[in-house]
C-alpha cells in the first residue's frame, strides 16, 4: 500500500482562512506571495509554505512550515506583528490536531520559531515564523 504525504499547505491555508474569519480578521491567506505586491496592501497577507521534512515511518511525516505576514509599512509595523502573534497562536495550538480533516497528528514545539521581523526593501512590514508538525499520510 502506497502512502503519500498530505497537502499540508492547502489544508493549512484553508484552516487559517477559517480561523481568521472566526476571529473577524480581514486578511488574505495564500500559499504564494504575488510576484509584484501592490502597495499599500488592500488587506494584510499571510503566506503559508510547506518546507517539507523527513518521513518518520510508513504513515507519518515530519513537516516544517514557514509563515510570512505582510502588513502595515516599514515604519508602522504593528499590524504585521499583531497578526503574526495571532497566527503563531493558531499554528501552535494543539486544537489544530482535532480540527476536522486535519492531517496533523502532533505539534512539535521544538520546531516553532518566531515570529520575528524580517528586513524588507518594499514599504511593508514583514514578519516570519516556523511551525513543526508530525502529519499522517494518506493512501
Amino acid at each position: 500500500m502506497t502512502v503519500s504525504p498530505p497537502d499540508l499547505e492547502l489544508w493549512l491555508t484553508e484552516y487559517v482562512r477559517a480561523a481568521a474569519a472566526a476571529d473577524s480578521l480581514d486578511v488574505d491567506v495564500d500559499n504564494k506571495e504575488p510576484p509584484e505586491l501592490q502597495l499599500p496592501l488592500p488587506r494584510p497577507l499571510i503566506v503559508i509554505r510547506d518546507d517539507s521534512g523527513p518521513r518518520l515511518d510508513h504513515t507519518t511525516f515530519d513537516r516544517s512550515i514557514g509563515a510570512t505576514v505582510l502588513a502595515g509599512t516599514r515604519l508602522f509595523a504593528k499590524p504585521a506583528g499583531d497578526i503574526a502573534r495571532w497566527l503563531s497562536g493558531v499554528l501552535n495550538d494543539e486544537a489544530i490536531v482535532l480540527a476536522q480533516g486535519s492531517p496533523i497528528a502532533a505539534v512539535d514545539w521544538s520546531g516553532s520559531n518566531g515570529p520575528f521581523a524580517v528586513p524588507e526593501q518594499l514599504d511593508v512590514a514583514r514578519q516570519y515564523q516556523t511551525a513543526q508538525y508530525v502529519v499522517s499520510g494518506s493512501w
